[in-house]
């Protein structure tokens, strides 16, 4: 069968798997996406789905990983704290992680997501979003307070009053809503979610099946150099 042919029957299945063949979403069309770029995704190994219609997010040579996440959540504690690390020392400069908080367990999690987006302006996001998981999970400190947020913020150098002020302004909720939007376009109901490239959410999250994932697509990035 010819590529744009089972292009346009793929698009007729629900989003999934059949036989292993991970699915394009119903509403793509066999224009959608140029036939070498989907031949490509199509034959990465690994469990996961399409969630768009082609690739939003691509660096040459590289894999970007987007991760959604909720800093009430322990399993996104877990992640950020040894699955996204070991993958980074695994891959290096050939991943480009970028994380983003969601408010998706509790209400409450707009606060620690909006003070993260305020210390990624800051140039603070990495030291943020570890100090955020280690006062939550392992010192039961409420991130989600003003008290929380003054602790955290003095451990990792910034200034808790420039924090709290920026919140009180209103800091941080564009940011917040940029990514509850792209969430929502990316179909992340759940967290911790993984997205690869903009377009192929990670369904097992096991290190192996990721590692997976990502060591097919950075083959077929390589084959695809000049």
């Amino acid at each position: 069968m010819a590529l744009r042919a089972l292009t346009f029957a793929l698009c007729l299945l629900p989003t999934g798997f059949a036989a292993g063949v991970p699915l394009l979403p119903q509403q793509c069309s066999a224009d959608d996406t140029p036939a070498d770029v989907l031949d490509a995704y199509l034959s990465v190994p690994g469990s996961f789905s399409f969630v768009s219609r082609a690739p939003h997010d691509t660096i040459d040579g590289k894999v970007v990983l987007t991760v959604f996440e909720d800093f009430l959540c322990p399993r996104c504690y877990e992640t950020a704290s040894r699955l996204i690390p070991a993958l980074q020392r695994q891959y290096g400069a050939r991943l480009a992680v970028r994380s983003l908080g969601v408010p998706i367990v509790h209400a409450a999690s707009r606060i620690p997501a909006r003070a993260y987006a305020v210390s990624h302006e800051l140039g603070l996001a990495d030291e943020m979003q570890q100090a955020l998981f280690q006062a939550r999970f392992e010192e039961n400190v409420d991130t989600a307070s003003r008290d929380g947020l003054a602790i955290v913020a003095g451990r990792i150098g910034l200034d808790p009053e420039l924090l709290l002020d920026r919140l009180d302004a209103g800091g941080g909720e564009a940011e917040l809503a940029h990514a509850v939007a792209l969430g929502e376009r990316y179909q992340v109901s759940a967290v911790p979610t993984l997205v690869l490239d903009g377009w192929m959410r990670v369904n097992d999250l096991s290190s192996d099946n990721v590692e997976t994932i990502i060591d097919g697509l950075l083959k077929r990035k390589a084959e695809a150099r000049p």
